[in-house]
């Protein structure tokens, strides 16, 4: 069964097999199984007022998180608005995208000449003065790049940057916002649902040099999240122990993962990852027996043929709880 440009597509695929999507186990949607310690109850009263188109209370938040001031930071309706609004600031005659990555910014972002970069090789050079997009975690792969010397490339070829951090808080590892003094051509993008377990709540962000979030702002709606998302993440913030329940149950997790795909004797290649999914590239005649197998199991995967540089025998397994995979690893060694 081919993918879907996105994971989680549970409704889709309930459909085609005739069940209800609660039926559906989801290894395709990234969304931690770690949920906050949080109270989401909201008043009526503030509910019926507008929300602070500011979000003052939730910036301050994630600038004692992510150690960055509020003005650099601009809240969007997801990380797929956040590409989309700087679609419209970042025009340039010449992009460079290191692929594969999220297929919505080859959507979004239209130049004169597009160049792909495919980062299973070293062989290729970004285009001069152009935009470029990256992705650290990386996706579907989950390999975390150090950008010190990406950096200095990029800088030196007058390039404007734009480096999606959507799965950084799953890897643990440095992130890009240090060099934000210091390249004010970077933009960075960032997702709140996945880590926090909140799909169905849409909040992202774009952190950047302050006029330039200015710029974003300007040429924004004036409320991007509801009260609601504003509430829900400010406070699952405040739960101090999540980062820790969740790296940890990641880390026992993935690994038990990567065990049931290499004893299936499915997989000619399982790639490391520092996210919270896993890779694997079937072997040649195995796509259609784990495709049905799973099928059968009402088991939905990402499987990876609308990737640039990638084909349906790659398939991105997100890290579920143990329980999820008990049932993948029933329907895998059926």
């Amino acid at each position: 069964m081919k993918g879907s440009a996105h994971g989680g597509d549970i409704y889709l695929f309930a459909k085609k097999l005739k069940k209800k999507p609660k039926d559906i186990v989801d290894f395709s949607s990234n969304i931690n199984p770690i949920m906050p310690k949080i109270k989401t109850k909201i008043s009526k009263k503030s509910l019926s007022a507008y929300p602070d188109f500011r979000y003052v209370k939730l910036k301050k938040e994630i600038s004692l998180k992510y150690k960055i001031k509020p003005k650099n930071i601009f809240l969007s309706n997801g990380a797929t608005e956040a590409i989309y609004l700087l679609s419209n600031i970042l025009k340039k005659d010449k992009i460079t995208l290191y692929a594969p990555l999220y297929f919505e910014y080859k959507k979004a972002f239209k130049a004169k000449k597009v160049k792909l970069i495919n980062r299973f090789s070293k062989k290729n050079k970004p285009l001069k003065n152009s935009l470029i997009i990256f992705t650290n975690p990386s996706t579907p792969d989950g390999k975390y790049y150090k950008l010190k010397k990406y950096l200095k490339l990029w800088k030196k070829l007058k390039c404007t940057v734009l480096i999606d951090e959507s799965f950084l808080d799953f890897a643990n590892k440095k992130s890009a916002i240090s060099y934000i003094k210091r390249y004010k051509k970077l933009f960075i993008i960032k997702s709140f649902t996945k880590f926090y377990a909140a799909a169905g709540v849409r909040v992202g962000a774009i952190f950047s040099h302050a006029k330039n979030i200015k710029k974003i702002q300007k040429n924004s709606p004036i409320w991007n999240i509801s009260k609601f998302d504003e509430e829900y993440i400010k406070r699952a913030l405040k739960d101090k122990k999540h980062r820790k329940r969740t790296l940890k149950s990641i880390k026992k997790n993935k690994k038990r993962l990567k065990k049931i795909l290499k004893k299936s004797n499915l997989f000619s290649k399982i790639y490391p990852s520092k996210a919270n999914f896993v890779l694997a590239k079937s072997k040649r005649k195995k796509i259609k027996i784990l495709q049905k197998r799973l099928k059968k199991e009402k088991i939905l995967v990402r499987y990876c043929d609308n990737f640039d540089f990638l084909n349906k025998r790659y398939a991105r397994f997100a890290v579920k709880s143990k329980k999820d995979l008990k049932k993948l690893k029933k329907a895998i060694f059926a």
